[in-house]
């Protein structure tokens, strides 16, 4: 199990938040993310404030905040699942694809590509770690690291492969490809895959349809830290 797998390498970092969502925008995938039913969701765009949120009269409540630059986002909807746009001041857009579930709520932080780090932005103090975190996620994204074709044992009917792994100080990021191989629709949840010394966790898609596929950005603490 996966459990196995990274928890002989991880220990949790007090200065992130377990259920913070990363979102990379890809103009071939669409960005999936969740939101709570009951609470209000903090979504932030990493280095950038947030213009505008709009999507389909009525179906959301949106809540800025002018200082920061994030905002509080509420479904108004019985939907399970819609979409909505977020544009920057610098008149960026960013399509979502928000999934409605009964859960807590917790942020959802979009990371543009190349974007220039502002941990301000996302509520994160200027430390060395975060800014490590940080980098290596956009790193992977990039698609940077060593290259790997691992398969490691996760839940029956899914195949996960170890893609590419990425070191820096002393955080370390890796890759996966989650293939849903059953005959059944698949949710997956980021909370999923945290476990001992996991920092971060973002994956592309929650819901895969058979022989769906997505990809699985973990980053950890260094196994000699």
């Amino acid at each position: 199990m996966i459990k196995t797998f990274l928890a002989s390498a991880l220990l949790l970092s007090s200065s992130l938040s377990l259920a913070d969502q990363f979102v990379f925008p890809n103009k071939e995938i669409p960005s999936t993310a969740t939101v709570s039913r009951r609470e209000p969701t903090l979504i932030t765009v990493d280095g950038h404030k947030i213009k505008r949120i709009y999507g389909t009269e009525g179906l959301f409540v949106v809540t800025p905040e002018a200082d920061t630059g994030a905002a509080w986002f509420k479904p108004m909807t019985d939907a399970p699942m819609f979409s909505v746009f977020v544009t920057d001041v610098d008149g960026h857009h960013f399509k979502l694809l928000l999934e409605v579930k009964d859960v807590p709520a917790d942020a959802i932080i979009i990371k543009p590509p190349r974007s220039i780090v502002s941990p301000s932005a996302v509520g994160l103090r200027n430390e060395p770690r975060n800014v490590a975190i940080t980098a290596v996620i956009q790193a992977l994204y990039n698609g940077e690291g060593d290259s790997k074709n691992l398969v490691i044992p996760l839940w029956k009917g899914t195949q996960f492969t170890l893609l590419r792994e990425y070191e820096l100080e002393a955080v370390k990021g890796q890759v996966y490809r989650l293939v849903n191989l059953s005959a059944k629709r698949m949710v997956v949840d980021e909370r999923e895959f945290y476990h001992e010394r996991v920092q971060a966790v973002a994956i592309d898609k929650l819901t895969l349809e058979p022989n769906d596929t997505t990809l699985v950005y973990v980053v950890m603490e260094s196994e000699d830290e």
